[in-house]
């Protein structure tokens, strides 16, 4: 597994403890009633000699639901979750620290399908040492 997938699950694992409608699963585009959750490209913004190199990681976090009112709900609170975080200690791997998670995006409808599912897009930016 790399250090970018261990990542994500991690930050999955925090953000189901808001205890959304559905388990997040990996990708970009979510099941029927789901969520999802990718990266969509890591690339390093600084170095340092004695801490390696400084990434960002924009993140996406998707859903589908019937009910539009709990799919933002459910997604804001995700986002509030992982955004007013003094400590990120239990989301960091041996292979990174996370310093920030910021929202890029808020949860907002993007459509709806043929199946009644409303379709809700947001993102948001994982920065993170890499110490290897």
């Amino acid at each position: 597994m790399s250090f970018y997938s261990e990542l994500i699950d991690n930050i999955a694992n925090e953000a189901e403890k808001t205890n959304p409608y559905a388990n997040i699963v990996y990708g970009s585009d979510p099941p029927i009633k789901g969520i999802c959750m990718s990266e969509t490209g890591v690339g390093p913004i600084q170095t340092h000699l004695n801490k390696g190199m400084v990434y960002d990681m924009p993140v996406v976090l998707n859903g589908k639901h019937d009910d539009q009112q709990k799919l933002l709900d459910d997604l804001t609170a995700i986002h509030v979750s992982l955004t007013r975080r003094t400590s990120y200690s239990d989301i960091s791997t041996e292979a990174c620290q996370v310093v920030d998670i910021a929202t890029t995006a808020l949860p907002s409808i993007i459509g709806r399908e043929q199946n009644k599912q409303w379709v809700c897009g947001s993102s948001f930016n994982v920065k993170f040492y890499w110490r290897k």
